[in-house]
């Protein structure tokens, strides 16, 4: 399917009106939406720590997982899901074909929603002063000060 191509918007993006159904088949809506880099079972286990370190239990939060060069279209993930935070681990707004520039291991507004951008989990273990940051100016603030309100379910 080739829906647009010019000069300006190439065939690529072609991607971000392809159906999701495969990526989130039965998750159900939920306040978090973690999106992370296809990672190894170390980093699925560190992943879920850093969720248990947030006080987040599973039906606050769904977690997909994407190819570091993959393409999911967030109009459709907000669609299906409707998080209220989305936590992007090593995941790029523009993988989402999202056009904006977030500030890194910070909460971010955007589209009446906070966006928590954090490196790749291999980078946030093996460094840390990235994992500090990431944790004081973020997420901390996020899901345990709860400076943006209560994460409750839908």
């Amino acid at each position: 399917m080739h829906l647009i191509n010019s000069k300006i918007v190439g065939r690529e993006h072609d991607i971000l009106w392809q159906d999701i159904s495969a990526l989130i088949d039965g998750m159900p809506p939920k306040p978090v939406l973690v999106l992370a880099v296809t990672h190894s079972n170390e980093e699925q286990e560190q992943l879920i720590k850093m969720l248990e370190a947030c006080k987040l239990t599973p039906d606050q939060y769904n977690i997909v997982l994407i190819g570091s060069q993959q393409n999911v279209a967030w109009h459709q993930l907000r669609h299906r899901l409707n998080p209220y935070i989305v936590f992007l681990i090593g995941v790029l707004p523009v993988q989402l074909g999202v056009s904006a520039l977030f500030k890194l291991s910070e909460p971010n507004h955007f589209y009446d929603t906070i966006w928590l951008p954090a490196p790749p989990l291999s980078d946030i273990g093996q460094h840390e002063p990235v994992k500090r940051h990431l944790w004081s100016a973020g997420m901390k603030p996020i899901f345990i000060d709860k400076l943006y309100g209560e994460i409750l379910c839908h």
